[in-house]
């Protein structure tokens, strides 16, 4: 019955709502033009009315059915509300419920949140007792003793196993002595034991290295090797020591470089004497320019074939450079062997063995500046170590150059000392030194030497008057020249360059003032002069040392040899060119026609008479006296060809003069000599050459 009233209620209101749409469709029908279901019958041509009362009345139709089909339902709706309601209550008490969890959550909220709290400050506390922990461990590690230490370090033998139980009571003396720990009770009572650990080690370390040093001392021994096994290994001990007893690190300090002093000198000493058993001398004062030969060899006395001194090569070996210069191939070369140089008796110049002492010790300074700083942590007495060493080399040089005559051997010596200079890998002020001593020594007794030269010279008076052909001098001052122009150190250019040119000045005022004024006529006096400067240049030619010296004589050597060709031309055909000479002026072009009347045309008949009789006779004398006047056969050939030619030029020119003086023909034609014939007897004698 109460869902009958709801639905008439519901009908009703139904009604009324479509009672009001009626009326508002009346009151504004064109809202419902547009409606699909009106254009549809508006388009049918249906009458609207009609159509109106056709829904209304399917619509009542299926409003009663829909009121039927309610009430079917009726019983089922109700239990639907029953059920309804039975939810209802249930929510309710799961509300209820819930509630009670929310709350019940609440509550283990915040003893979660307690427990954290707590579980935070535990880890607070365990971490700084950890740390507290780890601070009285390290402490009581670091403080304490153990036996095993005190035993090892007061008993135990020093050795590399020492080494470590140092360390570790280096470490311990260190952390004592901070002051963070010295006011620690634990320190008071242990620093006492810590001191006496540390004396008696510091004493243990002392002695052991000083024994490591003495060891040194041993003979045939590799110094380099013995270094390393025997002192070296033990670096963190001198540390230890230099930290712990300064003074005693001085005290080993000075003993290794005394002993290392004393064991250089002598390894260097007995090396530099065996060497210079070896030593060959190439010059002595004998062997000056300016000394003569037979003079230079009386020196050499039967006496000194059974001396034990070295030994003094003979000849022109003081002026020649020959394979000396080898040695500046050797500068990075090791030192020589010198068991194996005593065995072979193989001899040495002086700059090879300079070379092998200096390359010797600066293998031997290089590495003792490297162990000296590795293992003392500085090279602060590198100095004294090897001071002795540097004298000693230095007195054996300045003993080889007071007595030396070698001007080739000082210039070698230079340029050895300035190639060890710039390939030594350390520019150590030892070193250095020492470099520029032995440049001072070497260049100021190369100066000397030269100057001895230069005074020889001047002061030379021959024995006897000189042969035309090369004088000794000549010779030997192109070989000496020729060495020292192929050695020329950059270092000393100049001023050997200057010294050069004060002994090519001595030379030549030797030969040509002196020795040629020896000779009675030019022609021989012309025949020495060409003879020794054609040596002077052909030697230093020979040698690859053409230059500023061999420019010179080679303009002299030019000179000279025409002077030779008009001499040798006026001994037999003096007058023929004496007149030519003078009559050339008379006939020439441009001169007044009466001066060549003054032309002697019987002189010219009797000069062609004499010369078509006595022409090859003169020309075979030509080849005798010069064949005899050089020693030298290119030179002599030379020579005849310029002579032979100058006598065709002249002869030639005085042809010109016949022609001149007889333009239809000399009468005295018959006597004239062809100059092919005369070309022809030329060729042969030059063929001979």
């Amino acid at each position: 019955r109460i869902g009958a009233r709801k639905m008439a209620s519901s009908a009703s209101n139904t009604d009324d709502a479509e009672l009001a749409e009626l009326l508002e469709l009346d009151d504004d029908p064109r809202e419902f033009e547009q409606d699909s279901t009106v254009q549809e019958a508006l388009s049918k041509g249906i009458d609207l009315r009609q159509y109106a009362e056709e829904v209304e009345t399917a619509l009542r139709a299926v409003e009663h059915d829909s009121i039927d089909d309610y009430i079917k339902e009726s019983e089922s709706l109700s239990g639907l509300y029953t059920q309804i309601r039975a939810c209802d209550t249930v929510l309710d008490s799961m509300e209820s419920m819930l509630r009670g969890f929310q709350g019940d959550l609440a509550s283990i909220s915040a003893q979660i949140k307690f427990l954290q709290d707590e579980s935070l400050a535990m880890n607070v506390k365990l971490r700084n007792r950890k740390a507290a922990e780890g601070e009285l461990s390290s402490f009581i590690q670091q403080i304490v003793i153990p036996p095993e230490l005190l035993s090892s370090i007061c008993e135990g033998e020093v050795n590399e196993a020492y080494l470590e139980y140092v360390i570790e009571l280096n470490k311990k003396v260190a952390f004592a002595r901070k002051d963070s720990t010295a006011m620690t009770s634990a320190c008071a009572d242990i620093a006492p034991e810590l001191e006496k650990l540390r004396v008696k080690s510091v004493h243990k370390i002392r002695d052991f290295l000083l024994s490591r040093v003495a060891t040194l001392k041993k003979k045939f021994t590799n110094i380099q090797i013995l270094q390393q096994s025997a002192l070296l290994k033990y670096n963190g001990l001198y540390k230890f020591l230099g930290e712990h007893a300064p003074e005693m690190t001085s005290e080993i300090k000075e003993g290794y470089t005394g002993t290392m002093s004393g064991i250089y000198l002598r390894h260097v000493r007995g090396y530099l004497a065996g060497l210079m058993q070896l030593r060959l001398e190439v010059a002595t004062k004998g062997d000056l320019l300016g000394v003569e030969e037979w003079s230079s060899l009386s020196s050499f006395s039967a006496s000194a074939l059974f001396s034990s001194k070295p030994g003094h090569a003979r000849g022109d070996g003081a002026f020649k450079l020959g394979e000396r210069r080898g040695v500046l191939d050797l500068a990075n070369e090791p030192p020589l062997i010198l068991a194996v140089l005593l065995q072979a008796g193989t001899q040495l110049h002086y700059e090879a063995i300079f070379r092998a002492v200096s390359v010797l010790l600066l293998d031997t300074v290089g590495s003792e500046h490297d162990f000296m700083s590795e293992f003392f942590g500085e090279t602060e007495g590198f100095d004294h170590v090897f001071g002795k060493c540097i004298f000693h080399c230095m007195e054996n040089l300045e003993s080889v150059l007071v007595s030396s005559w070698d001007a080739i051997g000082c210039l070698l010596l230079l340029q050895v000392n300035a190639q060890l200079r710039s390939s030594a890998s350390r520019q150590l002020p030892l070193l250095s030194n020492f470099f520029q001593r032995v440049q001072v020594l070497v260049w100021s007794r190369f100066k000397s030497i030269m100057e001895a030269h230069v005074q020889s010279l001047s002061a030379y008076i021959p024995k006897a008057a000189p042969e035309v052909h090369p004088h000794f001098v000549a010779r030997r001052y192109a070989e000496l020249v020729a060495s020292l122009r192929l050695l020329q150190p950059q270092t000393v250019e100049p001023m050997l360059s200057n010294i050069l040119r004060a002994l090519r000045t001595e030379v030549e005022k030797l030969l040509s003032e002196r020795l040629a004024r020896h000779h009675t006529s030019r022609k021989a006096q012309a025949a020495f002069l060409i003879n020794n400067y054609d040596t002077i240049v052909s030697i230093t030619a020979e040698r690859g040392a053409r230059g500023e010296d061999s420019a010179h004589f080679e303009q002299l050597l030019d000179s000279v040899k025409a002077v030779f060709v008009e001499e040798e031309l006026n001994v037999d055909h003096g007058r023929m060119i004496s007149f030519v000479k003078q009559s050339e002026p008379l006939v020439m072009q441009g001169a007044p026609p009466a001066d060549a009347a003054r032309v002697d045309k019987g002189l010219m008949e009797t000069l062609m008479r004499t010369f078509h009789d006595t022409w090859k006779g003169a020309v075979e004398a030509i080849n005798t006296d010069v064949l005899k006047s050089f020693a030298s056969f290119k030179l002599g050939g030379d020579l005849l060809k310029q002579v032979l030619t100058q006598l065709l030029l002249y002869f030639t020119r005085f042809l010109d003069l016949v022609k001149h003086a007889y333009p239809e023909g000399a009468p005295f034609a018959r006597y004239s000599v062809s100059i092919p014939t005369l070309m022809n007897e030329i060729k042969n004698y030059s063929r001979n050459f």
